[in-house]
């Protein structure tokens, strides 16, 4: 019986590294930033701690791990992030039970005005049918002198959506691995696309205070089909995590230290980062399993902080980042709520 039981785990994790190693044989042409729009949707503690994937977080996060140990209690969460000044807003509903855990994700941006038929193109002397000297009138563009029709401004939205179902398999009482399944949509007003794509990772506990935690995200290289008929294929990534709780008598807090190092896995992210890896980090400082607060860098270099108040019914929580961007764009906000649904006996 042992025998086949070896058997069985052998064969299983064979194939677990077929797929990890599969993206390297169907890699195309990728792009390294095509997750970029779900990192606003991450769960609050993870942006506030360095936008941490490799390991679980109290609410699923886009891309991120979803292993867990033990029997996951019923729990559903709603957050919503106001993006640089509220240009870019989101909005994250999640829950989780036993084995499974569910994302749902939107991300837009409202009232952007398009002027392409608004233009008055009358020349640099304002007025309809006259010889302008310098022929500007009807040139199609926009001239000193020129202006455009308020009524004739069409203003629309660009949004993505984005639906996760995970499910966990423990392997070992300390060891866990998960797969999560994952659908896109972007809409872009004069184009769409739909995608597919999966995840995948494992969460292993050698001490009671320690976790180690590895993310490969779009581990089958997820493809979004364009309406245009381009195919965009997003590049898998690596991230490897560990966090370790540290609790003294001597002290009356919690210390809760986290790293994680990212690799692209087709070097484009060179591009955009200076290297084809980077890390992130932060520190959770934990009062009575109360009050969490929580501090971070980014693999961008970026600052991030995050509080949550937990109550027997609910976690309240608060977000936010600071960046060269902020300073252009606006401070970005992100408040979140999660609700303990074994709690209320409803079910």
């Amino acid at each position: 019986m042992e025998t086949r039981r070896g058997t069985a785990r052998i064969l299983l994790m064979n194939r677990l590294v077929v797929l990890l190693f599969l993206p390297f044989v169907l890699l195309a042409e990728t792009v390294s930033y095509g997750e970029d729009p779900f990192v606003l949707g991450m769960s609050i503690d993870a942006y506030a701690l360095g936008n941490i994937k490799a390991l679980p977080m109290s609410n699923p996060s886009p891309g991120s791990n979803v292993a867990y140990l033990g029997t996951r209690d019923f729990k559903l969460g709603f957050q919503h992030t106001e993006g640089f000044g509220g240009v870019y807003q989101t909005d994250v509903l999640s829950g989780s039970k036993e084995k499974w855990s569910l994302l749902l994700f939107r991300g837009g941006v409202s009232g952007i005005p398009d002027t392409r038929d608004a233009l008055l193109d009358y020349g640099s002397d304002g007025i309809a049918g006259t010889l302008d000297a310098d022929s500007t009138e009807g040139n199609g563009r926009l001239d000193p002198g020129e202006r455009l029709s308020i009524n004739s401004i069409n203003y629309f939205s660009t949004q993505q959506f984005l639906a996760e179902l995970g499910y966990t398999h423990q392997l070992y009482p300390r060891l866990a691995l998960h797969g999560t399944a994952r659908l896109l949509y972007h809409d872009l007003y004069s184009a769409s696309g739909f995608g597919v794509g999966f995840h995948g990772g494992l969460l292993y506990e050698p001490l009671n205070n320690l976790q180690l935690g590895i993310e490969l995200t779009d581990m089958l290289s997820t493809t979004i089909f364009w309406s245009s008929g381009l195919t965009e294929v997003y590049t898998p990534q690596l991230f490897t995590g560990i966090d370790y709780r540290f609790k003294s008598e001597k002290i009356p807090f919690m210390i809760h230290p986290i790293f994680q190092a990212e690799f692209s896995l087709d070097g484009k992210q060179t591009q955009l980062n200076q290297g084809n890896w980077g890390y992130a980090g932060g520190l959770e400082i934990v009062f009575q399993e109360q009050l969490f607060i929580q501090l971070g860098r980014n693999a961008l270099d970026q600052f991030q902080v995050g509080a949550l108040i937990r109550t027997r019914f609910m976690d309240l929580q608060y977000g936010t980042g600071f960046s060269e961007l902020v300073t252009i764009a606006g401070q970005t906000h992100r408040v979140g709520i999660g609700l303990k649904l074994d709690e209320f006996d409803l079910f």
